[in-house]
């Protein structure tokens, strides 16, 4: 089936069903064929895009954020069926977070995405599956498009995720709850393996992890990594002082992170991650689970559409 399947996200922070008109009107002036679902509810976006593979739809258009993404890429690699490489992602990015777009530089701007999308330039990306702990104890499958977090990040999530509950939407939400999230985080001590060596073993204030550089944003947690190079690079920041950390916020958005003494970085195929007491897990800004968690790079997995 040659038409795409675009999934809106009635839960976007960018107001996407709200768009829908604009963002049709686009597709049709571009002779696009597409049919349309509209998300109900938190993770619906899994199971459409699972559906839609199924049904014989090879290519998903997300009209959200990183979050609606991270579902459909979910959906796509659980079914078992079609192999994922035979399905593209693509996104036209109306969302509170948009920074797996900001790489691959599809702007926000509908009638521009969409001719993006209408040109067809693919590219094969690696996929990171996260293993992790539930709350009733039991296993816990995600898949990771962009950037992940334990620690602090995690907990920034934890919060962004309960103040979009509450009905909470503002393009500034994310970074408030960073703040109340730096007031009330107590470091956690972790203990992390990549490719089965020890890495890490000491108290630290956040672990980010990703094959994306971009998250919240715009910061660079992990300046260095590729979306293709079949590696997973880690960023650790150690014990550090809230007023230092404040005063050297910048390097998280000029991507010289990798500069400070409290930080270390690795790149691996695989880590291992437990902590004491037990941490949130984010992929993609999505909280899944806690630790003991295990991430595993599965090179070349999906195509997504690019405008690199």
């Amino acid at each position: 089936m040659d038409d795409w399947k675009v999934i809106v996200s009635r839960v976007s922070g960018g107001g996407a069903e709200e768009r829908w008109e604009e963002l049709a009107a686009a597709l049709s002036a571009n002779r696009i064929p597409y049919s349309v679902a509209f998300t109900e509810r938190h993770m619906h976006a899994l199971d459409i895009a699972r559906q839609a593979v199924l049904e014989g739809y090879r290519k998903i258009l997300v009209a959200g954020g990183d979050g609606a993404l991270h579902e459909a890429l979910c959906g796509v690699m659980m079914q078992e069926e079609v192999p994922s490489t035979e399905v593209t992602l693509g996104i036209i990015p109306i969302g509170s977070g948009n920074d797996w777009a900001r790489y691959h530089q599809i702007p926000s701007n509908i009638n521009r995405a969409v001719e993006i999308i209408s040109r067809g330039k693919k590219f094969v990306q690696d996929v990171v599956k996260a293993e992790t702990t539930a709350e009733d104890g039991g296993h816990m499958v995600r898949y990771m498009v962009n950037i992940g977090g334990l620690g602090l990040d995690a907990y920034v999530c934890h919060l962004f995720s309960l103040a979009r509950k509450r009905g909470e939407k503002s393009n500034m939400l994310y970074y408030k709850c960073l703040l109340r999230a730096f007031f009330h985080y107590k470091m956690k001590h972790f203990r992390i393996t990549a490719d089965g060596e020890d890495f890490y073993d000491d108290e630290a204030l956040s672990v980010a992890l990703g094959n994306g550089k971009y998250c919240g944003g715009g910061m660079m947690q992990t300046p260095d990594a590729a979306f293709d190079d079949g590696l997973i690079d880690m960023t650790v920041t150690g014990r550090m002082s809230k007023v230092k950390f404040v005063a050297k916020v910048r390097t998280l958005f000029n991507g010289t992170i990798k500069t400070l003494r409290e930080v270390e970085y690795e790149r691996a195929k695989s880590f291992c991650v437990e902590a004491e007491p037990a941490s949130y897990v984010e992929v993609d800004g999505e909280i899944c689970g806690k630790t003991p968690a295990r991430f595993t790079i599965l090179p070349l997995a999906i195509n997504v559409i690019t405008n690199r």
